[in-house]
């Protein structure tokens, strides 16, 4: 589209210059105009490939628009003179200096440029190739300018100030053949390509300019106005593509890389170029300028010469290395045939180590959706390798309704990520109309390219297994039902028990709780007897009486421990960290009396470590086991009592030790059994003290024991959690 829009353009430029109806001034405007517009929309198409890339390149394209805008702005500059003035353009004026900046900024850009390229070492194939340029470039100017600067028409100043404008020109537009022909571009080739001859065009226009200036034969009709206009229409084409490669041409085609026709066509190119300027300007062509113009064309053929001879010789080394990889493809492709003739034979090997273990072979070209069946795969399903086509939809059709739903699912999502291996189980049916298990394994296989290419797995029937396995899954449901009925079988007997204990514990409480109203009564009526009828009985029914008495008053103890034990089972524990000094205290407190009458001597050593325990029931153990020391003092012996604490093992270690008669050590388990009683005569007591201790103990999660010599003393072991959070340790022995 930008092609041919400029191609209209150009025509009409050309048509109205060639039909000669226009007067000077106006062609002059028309060329203004042209050029103005031609420049500006090279500078806007270089300003938006700049933006389209990154990198060094964009500050190239940045430099590119920059001179562009430096040639608008001097162009303008001119207009403002010749246009609007109507005023001849003094010369020099600062138009020029947007003109002479055209040509280094484009170097600038150009040499930016190159630096996107990778780093190559400057073989001496590249100093040929800018030989060449030089070379013909050197024969063009000798053929141009030898005549008009041996009679010019101008000052020296305005005649360098119009050479140095073009002679940057034509230095960009070398440095741009030289990049060129010595670089690979890859996709970059059409643009570097399009500003090649963008500034060849400019150069052109300019070294004819120059010429008719010093000669003073320039004028608006001048042919090569033109190459102005279509300098800066190929700057634009050329960003316009690097902008977006499809926006000139429509089209989107793989870009190719054409550097080899460049290596060919660049030699013709200079040659052509100097034979076209010699033919146009052979009436000026003198006899010294053949002769310089003879030496550059010797350079060049010189140069010409060893760079084809080079190219030659490593053309016959590229050769000779052909040969040697033409040898060892064939070498390799001999070796690819026996690797074909070995694998072919281990394909019949697997095949038939497959059918002898049960297991069938497929493979499927994920690419064409070609599959291929072993035959034992097919017998599997009861048909012969030929009674059934290598095809996806034989799979596919003989799936189960119930399973191609599951089955294609997994296998989509293998193929959207095929690391690992394709395992399925699934229902194929058989040729008899029944299904059959079906285990299939499978691998992708890549190419190259890392590209899906083909899956190959296993197909092994497992029927068998999934028959043993649904009857193993039926004896399992039997036998969860069994346990189900047994477990609520359980439950219930449980419940049963659980009502049993709570009647029975209510039943002990309120018998106990019953009893104690008539033992009152019986230890009443017979205090009032004893009193009212002292004078009148004798000694023997005063001693009946009074045992009586006492009779009453030790079942009333039995009954109220009966019911501190009840009491004790059912009451609410509150397992809290609690200072044990405090406890010990407060029992000490409250047994002074008792402590006091038996004259009893209380160490106290506890360690400053709080306890994991419930407050009422450590202090139920601490009063039996400090009643149970008083009690069982020896006559005559003042009982000493030593309390004391410690962390052993990580448990809080409770011991309360005394003197008093002791007992035998095998009886040590057997004490803290309810109603059990070591030493029942001359010792008052009922065997439940003891008892308490332990329930108490093992409510608040701890353990309790004893150790002792008789004549020697008791201590009592309550081994409880400490606060500190370390549970106690199961090693504990005593």
């Amino acid at each position: 589209m930008l092609a041919s829009s400029w191609l209209v353009g150009l025509l009409c430029y050309v048509l109205l210059i060639a039909l000669g109806d226009l007067s000077s001034r106006a062609t002059a405007i028309l060329n203004d105009v042209a050029w103005s517009i031609a420049s500006t929309l090279a500078a806007i198409s270089s300003y938006r490939a700049a933006r389209a890339v990154d990198g060094r390149e964009r500050y190239a394209w940045l430099l590119f628009f920059a001179a562009a805008t430096a040639w608008a702005i001097g162009q303008l500059i001119w207009n403002a003179y010749e246009i609007v003035l109507d005023v001849p353009v003094p010369f020099p004026s600062y138009s020029d200096l947007g003109y002479l900046a055209f040509g280094p900024l484009m170097i600038a850009g150009l040499l930016v440029l190159r630096n996107t390229q990778p780093e190559r070492p400057l073989r001496w194939l590249r100093v040929a190739n800018l030989s060449l340029i030089l070379c013909s470039f050197a024969a063009v100017l000798v053929i141009v300018f030898t005549r008009p600067f041996l009679a010019p028409r101008h000052t020296l100043p305005v005649t360098l100030i119009v050479v140095s404008e073009n002679a940057t020109v034509a230095i960009a537009f070398v440095l741009a053949l030289y990049l060129l022909w010595s670089y690979r571009w890859g996709h970059r080739l059409t643009p570097i390509t399009l500003l090649m001859l963008s500034l060849g065009t400019q150069m052109v226009s300019g070294v004819l300019y120059t010429r008719e200036l010093i000669i003073a034969a320039y004028g608006a009709t001048s042919f090569f106005n033109i190459g102005w206009i279509i300098a800066f229409a190929l700057h634009q084409w050329a960003a316009e593509i690097r902008r977006d490669p499809h926006v000139a041409t429509g089209e989107r085609r793989p870009t190719a890389d054409p550097q080899e026709w460049v290596e060919l066509l660049v030699p013709s190119f200079l040659l052509t170029c100097i034979a076209m300027t010699a033919f146009a300007l052979a009436r000026e062509i003198s006899a010294g300028m053949i002769q310089i113009g003879s030496l550059a064309l010797i350079a060049f053929a010189v140069i010409l010469g060893v760079r084809e001879s080079w190219l030659y010789a490593q053309g016959r080394r590229l050769r000779g290395q052909l040969d040697r990889q033409a040898a060892a493809l064939k070498k390799s492709r001999e070796r690819f045939d026996t690797l074909e003739q070995r694998r072919g034979e281990l394909e019949r090997m697997i095949e038939l180590t497959a059918r002898a273990g049960g297991v069938g072979l497929w493979e499927w070209d994920v690419r064409t959706n070609a599959v291929r069946f072993s035959p034992e795969w097919k017998r599997q399903l009861g048909y012969g390798e030929h009674e059934m086509a290598d095809s996806f939809e034989e799979w596919n059709k003989r799936l189960h309704p119930e399973d191609r739903a599951r089955v294609t699912a997994a296998l989509d999502e293998y193929l959207k990520d095929p690391v690992g291996e394709y395992v399925s189980e699934q229902r194929l049916q058989h040729r008899d109309g029944s299904y059959r298990w079906i285990l299939a394994q499978g691998g992708m296989l890549h190419d190259d390219a890392g590209r899906m290419s083909r899956m190959l797995g296993s197909h092994v029937d497992i029927t068998t297994f999934k028959e043993l396995e649904q009857s193993l899954r039926d004896s399992e449901t039997r036998y969860r039902e069994l346990v189900d009925d047994l477990e609520l079988r359980v439950a219930e007997r449980t419940q049963q028990l659980t009502e049993a204990y709570r009647e029975s514990q209510n039943f002990a409480y309120a018998v106990a709780h019953d009893l104690k109203a008539p033992l009152r009564a019986i230890d009443g009526f017979n205090a009032l007897l004893q009193e009212s009828a002292r004078d009148r009985l004798t000694d023997n029914e005063l001693r009946l009486i009074d045992r009586a008495r006492q009779g009453s008053i030790r079942m009333a103890a039995l009954i109220e421990g009966l019911l501190n034990y009840s009491r004790l089972e059912h009451r609410e524990q509150c397992v809290a960290a609690i200072d044990c000094a405090e406890i010990v205290d407060d029992v000490l407190r409250t047994m002074a009396d008792s402590l006091r009458q038996a004259d009893a001597n209380v160490d106290v050593a506890l360690c400053d470590v709080p306890v994991m325990a419930d407050r009422e029931g450590l202090a139920i153990v601490l009063r039996n086991l400090l009643e149970n020391a008083l009690k069982f003092s020896r006559d005559g012996v003042t009982p000493r009592i030593r309390i004391e604490s410690a962390i052993e093992n990580g448990a809080y270690l409770l011991r309360i030790s005394d003197n008093g008669i002791g007992f035998d050590s095998e009886y040590r388990e057997k004490i803290f059994e309810i109603f059990q009683r070591l030493h029942a005569s001359g010792y008052e007591g009922t065997g439940i003290g003891l008892a308490l201790v332990r329930k108490a103990v093992q409510r608040m999660h701890g353990r309790v024991w004893a150790d002792s010599v008789p004549g020697e003393g008791s201590t009592f072991f309550v081994s409880l959690e400490p606060a500190t959070g370390t549970p106690p340790s199961s090693s504990d022995s005593h």
